[in-house]
């Protein structure tokens, strides 16, 4: 139905930057309970924030009393942007109608989705990733859990004694280096309680100084590193070599 759209809109999609044109990609999240969150991004050019309003307008009716009802959309997100991609940060997700978020249900947990957050798209394949870390991790009510990237904490925490999250993403990196705060907080770990380290990085891998950070610190005891490409992962083979 977006196609439909694009084809009634007053004002051209944009395919290349420099040809013009205003509507871009469209994304779809959904979760198991048939709830769906679309985002579309569009590139104002020289339009006034008039006719922009206009567009948003038009974009809304569409998907509330035109065609595109039939979609029975749970959210509808609207970004304003002039670059390929670009966070919340850089230009905030515009709520149309519907609810501000979705949520997914993972190994008995009520997991919140917004616009911008990384959740697996595959919901089952991700529980048995989860399961499977916690019986590689040994975590237990002894243990400090190291979440580095954020994405097994909650699902251990009932386990663990402690769960300590850092975030990697460029959004929490606006408000607190992980590269900085990593070292000090693994510098305040004591060595007699057992601590479990959980690395899932994501594509752009790890800054260095996390990496000096884990190794450095003789407190963990465990370290479990998840990848979707271990071959050749240079940041990996930095991380498991032996010292000098």
């Amino acid at each position: 139905y977006y196609e439909v759209f694009l084809r009634q809109s007053s004002v051209e999609p944009c395919l290349l930057f420099h040809e013009g044109g205003h509507w871009r990609e469209l994304t779809v999240r959904t979760n198991s309970q048939g709830h769906t969150m679309a985002i579309i991004t569009f590139h104002p050019q020289g339009l006034s924030q008039e006719e922009l309003c206009v567009q948003k307008v038009t974009l809304k009716d569409f998907f509330t009393k035109g065609p595109g009802a039939v979609c029975e959309l749970t959210s509808l997100y609207f970004q304003e942007s002039t670059m390929t991609r670009c966070s919340h940060q850089q230009s905030p997700y515009q709520l149309l109608f519907g609810e501000p978020h979705i949520f997914e249900d993972l190994l008995g947990l009520k997991i919140r989705i917004s616009p911008d957050a990384f959740f697996q798209i595959n919901t089952a394949g991700a529980e048995l990733l989860y399961q499977t870390i916690g019986e590689l991790s040994g975590v237990n009510s002894d243990t400090i859990l190291l979440d580095i990237c954020c994405v097994i904490g909650l699902s251990l925490a009932q386990r663990a004694s402690q769960v300590l999250g850092i975030e990697l993403v460029e959004q929490a990196i606006e408000d607190a280096r992980a590269e900085k705060i990593l070292p000090q907080l693994l510098k305040s770990q004591k060595d007699e309680k057992s601590t479990v380290a959980v690395v899932n990085p994501a594509r752009a891998g790890l800054h260095y100084q996390v990496v000096q950070a884990i190794r450095n610190c003789r407190a963990i005891h465990t370290l479990v590193f998840v990848s979707c490409k271990p071959h050749g992962y240079a940041v990996l083979q930095t991380l498991l070599r032996s010292s000098s």
